[in-house]
């Protein structure tokens, strides 16, 4: 009997760790909170990303042209790395040269170049009026991280309330 009772409040506690693991946000709660702090307007963060990418740090450029980053890293490979950025948005959303695409209801857009690829979407504001810009971006070729990988991650885009 007690080792039933052993074996099943091991098992509870795997299943709560595992929830817990499972729940934990993609920007840890600290620095939502500070980055919520610093940049009500750029609050934003992913809600979603690659279970092999770890939340690396954040930095905020005020001034003319602003823009949050936020880094994330592959756990196994420090150089593979997808910066999260929220920016002002100025003129059109899409030029129409870019593939576009829907992820969760939201209208994505992704290019490349020989040594980046970006993943973007437009989001009206919480605050203000002026549209805000969520990108996704990584110096990894599209045969090493997909587009919809990319977009992914600007679709779960999310302005942090609290």
């Amino acid at each position: 009997m007690r080792k039933l009772l052993t074996l099943a409040l091991l098992v509870c506690g795997a299943v709560a760790a595992s929830a817990s693991a499972a729940s934990a946000p993609v920007v840890p709660e600290h620095s939502q909170h500070a980055i919520k702090k610093r940049t009500n307007l750029y609050a934003f963060v992913p809600t979603r990303i690659d279970s092999r990418m770890r939340y690396y740090r954040w930095a905020f450029q005020p001034g003319a042209k602003p823009a949050l980053r936020i880094w994330f890293r592959h756990k196994d490979n420090p150089n593979w790395q997808i910066t999260f950025v929220a920016s002002p948005q100025t003129g059109p959303c899409a030029t129409g040269k870019e593939k576009s695409f829907q992820l969760d209801g939201n209208k994505v857009y992704w290019s490349h170049t020989a040594n980046e690829q970006q993943a973007w979407r437009c989001v009206p504001s919480p605050v203000t009026l002026k549209p805000i810009r969520l990108t996704a971006a990584t110096t990894l070729p599209p045969t090493k991280w997909a587009d919809s990988g990319l977009g992914s991650i600007v679709a779960s885009g999310r302005w942090v309330v609290r």
